[in-house]
């Protein structure tokens, strides 16, 4: 009987039960979003067409679920105009570098007071979905993903909706 336990407890933990949403508002960072479940913190450093670009990123994975991520990276953009000199030409240079890393990406402008950036959306190498904002403000660039087996998940929808680059 205790196997039987076993294996339950197992397969819940695999299956990532329920979501646990979470407001994150970051003064630091410049923007609130609401994860589907805890977060973690990442700080890294990486080659891109900005040059270096020191990313921090919060990011969250459904238990069980390394196919699916939620995260938000703000990449300060480094001192230069190497990628641009304006937020239009950061955010084509940035939507360039998507479309390198995905392919054809649908693209919509974001209104004026959410922007300036982008919502793209990209169908997924595994049939999923791959959907974001990118947000350029203040020399940095913020960008919300979402990274989901299925099309129309009501949880990338909550994610991006919900996401939202604050001024200080």
């Amino acid at each position: 009987m205790s196997r039987y336990w076993l294996s339950l407890v197992a397969l819940l933990a695999l299956s990532g039960c329920r979501d646990d949403p979470r407001r994150i508002e970051n003064e630091n960072l410049g923007f609130a979003a609401t994860f589907p479940g805890p977060p973690k913190l990442h700080r890294h450093t990486d080659a891109g067409p900005f040059g270096d670009v020191e990313w921090f990123d919060l990011a969250m994975n459904p238990a069980g679920r390394l196919d699916e991520t939620f995260s938000v990276a703000v990449g300060n953009l480094p001192p230069g105009d190497k990628g641009g000199s304006s937020p239009r030409e950061i955010l084509t240079t940035f939507q360039h570098f998507l479309s390198y890393r995905f392919g054809v990406i649908q693209r919509t402008d974001l209104p004026t007071t959410k922007g300036p950036g982008f919502r793209y959306r990209v169908k997924g190498p595994t049939g999923g979905a791959i959907e974001g904002i990118v947000v350029v403000r203040r020399g940095r660039l913020h960008h919300a993903q979402a990274i989901v087996r299925k099309p129309a998940d009501p949880r990338t929808l909550a994610f991006l909706d919900d996401f939202e680059v604050r001024t200080r």
